[in-house]
């Protein structure tokens, strides 16, 4: 009998395990594309079309050839400067008389500067050519000055001189060293009437070629009388001054030229030569007697 009642009890149990609740959860469903998400990220837009932007260069575009920048003067044509040929034409080194060449200095506002060349071609086949270039760190303007010649021409062995005025252009201010074929020509100054700050500098001695120096007219270069003054600054430090007073009233000019330089300088003591030229302005019809540190140097007539 107990038997029995344990086998009900047992066969009980299973039955009620078997229809119990599960308490597992359920599966999540995922569809392959919900009806309704909630979006991740905004959907990109198109990649705009680069844009392509050029810096603006620190430096200006390097200038042309023969092209001065802002800093440097220009170099007024001579015509004397290379061709379009003559890379097919043979470049010969030129015998120059140096000695007897100069650097002459008009002094305008701005003061303008040439260089007088002398020297020899071959034969009168040979043509000159002369480049010049602009001032460079250290105010030194260099001239090449050669020679070119066709060698398939037939040319009488006779040497040729030559004479040619080279303009170097003009100059506000500065003291420039001229160099021609790598050989020093000349220095010259660019300011020659009393300058502001002179009083701080020692008055120093000029000695004027008299003999050289003179009266010139006017003429298509310089359309002013003018008094065209040789002679040397006792150093190439020293600084030459041209004063010009009023002209007085019984039509005489008295130019004081003198020199100055600074009493701290340490310089060689070499002789300096100068040629300048001293336009007199515009002056009224008249006679004229110009004297140079109380000397005469010449008459003229307006």
């Amino acid at each position: 009998m107990i038997g029995k009642v344990m086998f009900l009890f047992v066969t009980l149990a299973v039955v009620l395990s078997a229809c119990a609740v599960p308490t597992t959860t359920p599966p999540v469903v995922v569809t392959e594309n919900p009806a309704t998400a909630t979006p991740r990220a905004s959907v990109p837009t198109p990649y705009p079309e680069p844009v392509i932007v050029n810096p603006t260069p620190v430096d200006p575009a390097y200038p042309a050839p023969g092209t001065p920048s802002p800093s440097e003067p220009a170099i007024p044509p001579s015509g004397y400067e290379p061709q379009p040929g003559d890379d097919q034409l043979l470049a010969v080194e030129l015998l120059l008389e140096l000695e007897s060449s100069d650097v002459t200095v008009v002094a305008y506002d701005p003061s303008q500067a040439f260089v007088h060349l002398r020297g020899n071609l071959p034969d009168p086949c040979h043509q000159l050519r002369v480049v010049v270039a602009p001032p460079d760190a250290r105010n030194t303007i260099n001239l090449k000055v050669y020679a070119v010649v066709d060698t398939s021409t037939a040319c009488i062995t006779v040497i040729e001189p030559f004479e040619a005025t080279i303009p170097l252009g003009s100059y506000a201010s500065g003291h420039y060293v001229v160099v021609v074929n790598d050989v020093k020509l000349g220095e010259f100054d660019t300011q020659f009437t009393p300058q502001p700050g002179d009083e701080k500098l020692q008055r120093g001695e000029v000695f004027i070629n008299m003999g050289a120096s003179m009266v010139r007219l006017p003429d298509e270069e310089i359309p002013q009388p003018s008094v065209v003054l040789v002679g040397d600054l006792p150093t190439p430090c020293n600084q030459l001054r041209i004063a010009y007073p009023a002209v007085e009233s019984q039509d005489s000019i008295n130019l004081e030229i003198y020199s100055l330089i600074n009493p701290n300088t340490i310089c060689t003591t070499v002789l300096q030569p100068f040629q300048v030229i001293f336009p007199l302005g515009d002056l009224s019809s008249g006679h004229y007697s110009v004297y140079v540190n109380g000397q005469l140097l010449g008459e003229f007539d307006l």
